[in-house]
């Protein structure tokens, strides 16, 4: 009976408007869901062209391992900063943006690099040499540890050639006129003969006096300056991986077993070095009837060196008879490869081999075959590792055992001391900018000064600080930063407003000495009660260091004195002191300097420097930009 109430019930148009509503909020919500799905995540677009957050991601990640390198430690501290973290994530996309605009204008130019010479630009460079010879184990080494593979490292090689080769052909036409050198250098040796009169701030600061009214205000305005800082005291205990390895026992079955696991770490691969004649044509038929000449000029027994000379397009090479350097597998074209490594003995000839560079006849120099170096020549090696092997997996295993005894003894850290047999240290009391090691570390200075642990009276947690050691805080003792009394300061503020009103007062009795040397008057009873300092200085150049940066710049700008009329100025200097210039005489020379040649040199690599910078940025202006008003809150993988 019920069952049958509600299947009528379920019939009815109330029934029927009811589930008809819930259908369609399910609908709605489906196409809520399917409209809401994230958005475009690429960072910026450039001509509709866009910049991945991928690539995003990985640009930014290199930049931070830069930046991690030329900072070392205290990177940690700018990275824990939300707004210097913003403009480096900015300078990164604007970098990326940057380069996606040259790249597209290259591009339109019918621009085009080739492998071989991404190749031979990565094989040049001197981080990748070892020796000077191209390391391909410290190539993936380096690469690795950028968060790079070789396969995005050579596309943005290309990317860099392609823009500079961009670039080039549009700057390359850039010139220095001879008149703009003759000038420049006749400027460069140009001296000026002057006089200084330097009204010292220290005579007034032994006269001016200060009433306590004056300290006070002084005291209420700049309260800032005399703040003392904030201290803290830390007990810290430090595990070190070092000080586990030196106690490292290594049997040599283990020594013989690891060599024997990683002997592709002891093993150099097979090397090969050869000749080659390289045969190059537009014209595909006539490059292929000069090869097969050439071939068989050799097979009947004619010099290789002298034809390689004669016919090659590689004139690098050709001067060498047309040998290349050792390489090994995986390095150079694959077919070139392949037939150089076909050849069995030295002075073998392959027949003619097409490449993407042309034809090549190759003649087999030298063959290095792989060489598996013996346990007792790198016993030591091997003994080194393991231990750090070892070292490192007994620092994770007591890594934990300190986190754990730390926590579950969260009072202090002697049960840790005592059970660890690590020694506990104590920092005494320090600020922020007294901190010594390993408080100058910014993670452990972060901690030592964190307000939650001086609130729970805790252990930290561990801290983890390069990639041996790690630490437990415990803070001891706080002061907080305040401002100090007027009385513990009293005679700092004395000095700053002596030197305050000691400045005025140099000031307007410099002015006054600057009105009466202009006038023509006698200055000398002047010059004794101020204990002005006078000096006479001939030859002034401006590469000199007669005088000191803030008076050289202002002495060069000073112009021309007309006939026995000197110029003047008045130079306030950054400690107090009052300088009055009087230029006297300009020098100038229509002789020629010894570096007017080098100095051509680099008038133009100015030149072009500032034409690319104007390249770059006509590029960016043509091109449209389009920034995701998301992008500063998009997750970015630490």
């Amino acid at each position: 009976m019920l069952m049958d109430k509600l299947r009528e019930g379920a019939q009815g148009r109330g029934a029927k408007i009811v589930f008809w509503l819930i259908i369609l909020s399910f609908s709605l919500a489906g196409v809520g869901s399917y409209l809401n799905r994230p958005a475009d995540t690429s960072p910026a677009k450039v001509n509709d062209q866009p910049i991945t957050a991928q690539e995003f991601d990985q640009a930014y990640q290199s930049e931070r391992g830069r930046m991690q390198q030329q900072f070392g430690e205290s990177f940690a501290e700018l990275a824990d900063n939300p707004e210097y973290v913003r403009q480096m994530r900015q300078a990164v996309l604007d970098r990326l943006i940057n380069q996606l605009a040259v790249d597209q204008q290259a591009r339109e130019a019918k621009i085009r690099i080739g492998d071989q010479q991404i190749k031979d630009t990565i094989r040049a460079m001197p981080e990748f040499q070892k020796d000077g010879q191209f390391n391909n184990e410290l190539y993936l080494n380096l690469l690795s540890q950028a968060r790079l593979d070789p396969n995005s490292f050579s596309e943005s090689i290309r990317n860099q050639l392609l823009q500079q080769t961009w670039a080039s052909s549009l700057t390359g036409t850039d010139f220095v006129l001879p008149s703009e050198v003759t000038l420049i250098d006749k400027l460069l040796q140009q001296t000026r003969d002057a006089q200084l009169y330097t009204v010292p701030v220290a005579h007034f600061q032994k006269t001016v006096s200060v009433t306590d009214a004056e300290l006070e205000t002084y005291y209420k305005a700049n309260s800032n300056q005399f703040r003392s800082q904030e201290q803290v005291n830390v007990n810290f205990v430090e595990l070190d991986a070092a000080a586990l390895a030196a106690n490292i026992k290594v049997e040599d079955r283990e020594l013989r077993d690891y060599y024997e696991q990683h002997i592709d770490q002891y093993r150099t691969a097979e090397r090969r070095q050869v000749a080659h004649i390289l045969i190059s044509d537009k014209d595909a038929a006539v490059a292929e009837k000069q090869a097969e000449t050439v071939l068989t000029q050799l097979k009947g027994g004619a010099d290789f060196a002298a034809l390689a000379k004669e016919f090659s397009s590689d004139k690098l090479s050709a001067r060498n008879g047309g040998e290349l350097d050792w390489f090994e597998r995986g390095v150079m074209d694959p077919e070139f490869e392949k037939a150089a490594f076909a050849l069995s003995k030295p002075g073998e000839l392959s027949a003619v081999v097409k490449s993407q560079f042309g034809l090549h006849i190759i003649k087999l120099v030298g063959v290095q075959p792989e060489h598996e170096r013996p346990f007792d020549e790198v016993k030591a090696d091997v003994l080194a590792k393991l231990k750090a092997d070892k070292a490192r997996d007994l620092f994770i295993d007591q890594q934990q055992k300190l986190s754990e005894l730390a926590f579950e003894n969260p009072d202090s850290l002697d049960v840790v001391s005592e059970s660890m047999g690590l020694k506990l240290q104590q920092s005494g009391l320090m600020t922020t900018s007294t901190a010594k090691a390993p408080f100058d570390d910014a993670k452990l200075k972060q901690q030592a000064f964190a307000e939650n642990l001086r609130d729970t009276n805790a252990n930290s947690e561990v801290i983890t600080v390069g990639e041996g050691k790690a630490y437990v805080l415990h803070i001891l003792e706080h002061k907080p930063a305040m401002v100090r009394p007027l009385a513990d300061v009293k005679a700092d503020v004395e000095a700053a407003v002596k030197l305050q009103k000691a400045q005025v007062e140099a000031e307007k009795q410099a002015a006054t000495l600057l009105s009466k040397l202009n006038n023509g008057e006698d200055v000398s009873a002047l010059v004794k009660e101020l204990d002005v300092k006078v000096e006479s200085k001939t030859g002034i150049s401006r590469t000199g260091a007669t005088l000191v940066g803030t008076l050289l710049n202002e002495l060069f700008r000073m112009p021309h004195p007309a006939a026995d009329k000197p110029v003047r100025k008045l130079v306030a200097m950054p400690e107090g002191d009052q300088v009055i210039l009087v230029l006297n005489k300009v020098t100038d020379t229509d002789q020629p300097s010894a570096a007017k040649s080098m100095l051509q040199t680099q008038l133009a690599q100015g030149r072009m420097i500032a034409s690319q910078a104007a390249l770059l940025q006509q590029a960016r202006d043509a091109a449209t930009i389009e920034y995701n008003p998301l992008f500063n809150s998009q997750p970015v993988s630490e």
